[in-house]
């Protein structure tokens, strides 16, 4: 087994600017139709960073953005679902916090090795 970690963090003005700048065409690119219920900039802006510290945990592709799905449980914890890692991470654990003009996340996974 390996512990794996990924860290992101998300400048709201510079994320802001971004959509404004590519809008729809960005948001196709990175989200999934679910994820964008919500279209805040905080709450897009958590998703992005998100799934930018698990493409580093797990050492994917740039071009992984839509084989990964950020949910949120009952409580409003985020988690996560990912196509291809599924069977190989035994447990994980997602954190995304907002402040102000930043937003960070952080993943952490168990996975199995083969």
């Amino acid at each position: 087994m390996k512990i794996v970690t990924g860290i992101d963090l998300v400048y709201i003005p510079r994320f802001r600017a971004v959509l404004k700048q590519d809008g729809e065409k960005f948001l196709q690119r990175v989200y999934l139709r679910e994820e964008l219920s919500d279209q805040g900039v905080q709450h897009l802006a958590g998703i992005f960073a998100a799934k930018e510290a698990m493409m580093k945990a797990l050492d994917l592709p740039k071009n992984s953005w839509h084989s990964i799905i950020i949910k949120n449980k009952q409580n409003g914890a985020p988690f996560v679902e990912i196509g291809d890692y599924e069977g190989k991470i035994k447990s994980s654990s997602l954190s995304i916090a907002h402040d102000k003009a930043y937003v960070i996340a952080q993943f952490v996974a168990l996975l199995v090795l083969c």
